[in-house]
């Protein structure tokens, strides 16, 4: 029997069912693999930690973070020293770019 799909959501959206769907997993990143063959050989702070404790604002660290929100995705970039934990700076943009990262 051929049936519109519009009716199908509709009798699915009623009885509140789901389709089970297969979720495709995602191709390798090969930087990624990399990194992770590496391992202690890619880590820079690695390497500098295990000389010595650096100071405070002897060492700082960043990363770009997306954050969802009911507006759509903004882009959080702290740069946080690594003794202290402390926020130095900051910046958020729609896009992970380096006119963020000089902004930060």
């Amino acid at each position: 029997m051929v049936v519109n799909g519009k009716r199908v959501r509709r009798l699915l959206h009623t009885f509140e069912l789901s389709l089970t769907r297969k979720v495709r997993k995602p191709k390798p990143n090969p930087l990624l693999e990399t990194v992770v063959l590496a391992k202690e050989r890619a880590n820079l702070a690695f390497g500098l930690l295990s000389e010595r404790e650096p100071d405070a604002f002897e060492g700082l660290t960043t990363d770009f973070t997306q954050l969802v929100y009911g507006g759509g995705k903004v882009w959080f970039l702290p740069i946080l020293d690594h003794r202290t934990r402390m926020v130095i700076g900051y910046a958020f943009s729609f896009s992970p770019d380096v006119r963020t990262a000089l902004q930060a």
